[in-house]
């Protein structure tokens, strides 16, 4: 199931600090859903356990992904796939006209899966990820 998170999803917010500390603090979410109206997070779960979420902003015409992230033991079973078809389609709806992205040029596994949605590269961002390059990627929608 992928659900959106909401400021008062102190629940889930909790549990997204717990199981992905690496991005994420309870408050810096908080802080992002009080305070940065463009700001927007889902997550898909299974069995009631958060297995990965996107953070993207919603920026009028076009979303830009901040961060996408599987748990590692689920990874390569098509749980970023169904994040990416749930955020397209919702830009779909929205008649956005495109998504874009960074990821870093050594992430060989992201860029196939990107490029599967029809993602392009557009730019390479010179050490964006201390030190090491990262691509602008982009989806035109329309």
């Amino acid at each position: 199931m992928i659900y959106n998170i909401a400021i008062d999803d102190t629940e889930l917010i909790n549990i997204l600090e717990n199981d992905f500390p690496s991005f994420f603090s309870k408050l810096k979410i908080k802080n992002d859903l009080e305070n940065n109206i463009f700001s927007k997070y889902f997550i898909y779960t299974e069995k009631s356990n958060i297995i990965g979420f996107i953070n993207y902003y919603d920026l009028y015409d076009r979303f830009e992904i901040s961060y996408i992230e599987v748990k590692e033991q689920f990874r390569n079973k098509k749980i970023g796939t169904k994040l990416l078809d749930h955020l397209i389609d919702i830009g779909k709806k929205r008649k956005i006209e495109n998504i874009t992205l960074e990821v870093n040029v050594n992430n060989k596994y992201a860029i196939k899966l990107y490029e599967k949605f029809d993602f392009k590269k557009v730019a390479i961002r010179k050490k964006y990820y201390d030190g090491i390059d990262g691509y602008l990627m982009e989806r035109k929608m329309m």
